[in-house]
Parts: structure tokens; C-alpha cells; sequence
């Protein structure tokens, strides 16, 4: 099983990766530390980003980068 990541925006897909099994906190601030400096901050484009509910989104680590 695999799991994906994917970076969206309106013009499409930007960037994604790949996991061999579930996602964990690690790989989620992993794929946030490479794929975060094509974001800008809000109101630019790529400045909004959207989580659900997923425990692996709650941790310091991503509050901090996300902030």
C-alpha cells in the first residue's frame, strides 16, 4: 500500500510524494520543509493551506512552519 501527498493549486498539481505506507508526522514535515517555499504569505497565490482533522497535522513542528 501506498500513500500520496499531494501539493494542489488551482493551475493543477505542484508538487507530491510517494510513501510506502501511511504518513506519519516525520514525512509530513518532511514534505512540508521541501515543498513549503512555494507557498506565499496570505493574501499572495499558493498562500492558503488546507488540513483536515489528521492528528499528523496537529504536531508543534507543523504549527510552527505553517505560522
Amino acid at each position: 500500500r501506498f500513500s500520496v501527498l499531494p501539493a494542489i493549486t488551482l493551475d493543477g498539481i505542484i508538487a507530491y510524494d510517494i510513501i510506502e505506507g501511511p504518513v506519519d508526522s516525520q514525512h509530513f514535515v518532511r514534505f512540508l520543509k521541501v515543498h513549503m517555499p512555494f507557498t506565499n504569505p496570505y493574501p499572495g497565490s499558493c498562500s492558503v493551506i488546507i488540513m483536515d482533522n489528521c492528528c499528523i497535522h496537529k504536531t508543534k513542528e507543523v504549527h510552527v512552519l505553517i505560522e
